[in-house]
């Protein structure tokens, strides 16, 4: 079977990654700077070309499914039949807090980067799945991919500024190799990405810690990652409260119970698969902007 991933971009990578037997063509990109690129050893081709392909499928492995949907069957006119939307756990990389070495070192890592940060007066807060594991299963959730962290701008610029100092602490504490990532969305720093790969020495499955800026704007919390996509009620992060956490403080947004109602809705009853479209906070009807969403990646260096 044919298929083409709307989506050059970290979910496709580990859709292919979790789906090895998939012919996959080309991926499609509303990012005008990726068209005429190859991402993964593909074509990255824009909407319009995309009936100069014979495919069966198309599978959307982008965070915008509504306005992709939209476009594909409204817009370029391609049967509701042939469009494919993943649950999350498809486009997400292997399951890192199965594994037991991985588990214990993704939670020494997350306390590091927590004390580093309080030790500089940098106020970072749990966020999304990690949060909702701290309060209901006191750790990081088997079935998680990743650690979720927000901070905000005046916090995001101190930890920027001090990434460096960072990423030796962590290369003199842990033997891995370290990838810091300041991801820049239509311009505008939107998250730092710790990253590692492993040295001779360490067989961890790999995972991210993304520390996501949020900003207050007409009262809402805005994920600007996201590009206006997801959002919550400013409130939760307009001031943070201290939790217990794998021995450690650390901050949890205000009112940390009505934040992940808004966010998962019964999120007392765990879940291990969902789509993006069971997220009742998101902008379903938001329109990407013109060009699409422009992503930029720049690592630190120490």
């Amino acid at each position: 079977m044919k298929v083409i991933l709307f989506g050059a971009s970290k979910g496709g990578e580990n859709y292919i990654a979790n789906h090895p037997n998939i012919a996959v063509v080309a991926f499609i990109d509303n990012d005008e700077s990726k068209h005429g690129t190859t991402f993964l050893d593909r074509p990255v081709i824009a909407p319009s070309d995309i009936t100069t392909y014979s495919f069966d499928s198309i599978i959307i492995t982008s965070q915008w499914v509504d306005q992709i949907f939209h476009q594909l069957t409204k817009q370029l006119h391609v049967p509701e039949s042939k469009i494919v939307i993943p649950n999350k756990q498809a486009v997400k990389a292997a399951l890192p807090f199965e594994d037991a070495a991985t588990l214990t070192f993704a939670q020494e890592l997350l306390r590091c980067i927590n004390r580093f940060c309080q030790s500089r007066d940098i106020s970072v807060c749990l966020d999304s799945g990690t949060l909702l594991g701290a309060i209901r299963n006191k750790g990081l959730i088997p079935w998680d991919d990743d650690i979720d962290l927000a901070i905000n701008a005046e916090d995001f610029a101190r930890l920027n500024s001090a990434l460096p100092e960072l990423k030796t602490q962590l290369q003199q504490q842990f033997n891995v190799d370290w990838h810091i990532v300041v991801i820049t969305v239509n311009g505008i720093d939107a998250c730092i990405n710790i990253e590692f790969s492993n040295s001779e020495l360490s067989e961890f499955v790999l995972f991210d810690v993304s520390i996501q800026r949020r900003e207050s704007i007409n009262g809402y919390s805005e994920l600007l990652s996201s590009g206006g996509l997801f959002f919550a009620p400013a409130e939760h992060f307009d001031s943070y409260e201290p939790i217990q956490f794998l021995g450690d403080t650390f901050f949890a947004p205000h009112n940390a119970h009505a934040f992940l109602t808004f966010m998962y809705g019964h999120w007392e009853t765990p879940r291990k698969t969902t789509q993006i479209t069971e997220y009742e906070n998101r902008r379903a009807t938001l329109k990407t902007p013109e060009g699409g969403i422009n992503v930029r990646k720049r690592t630190i260096e120490v």
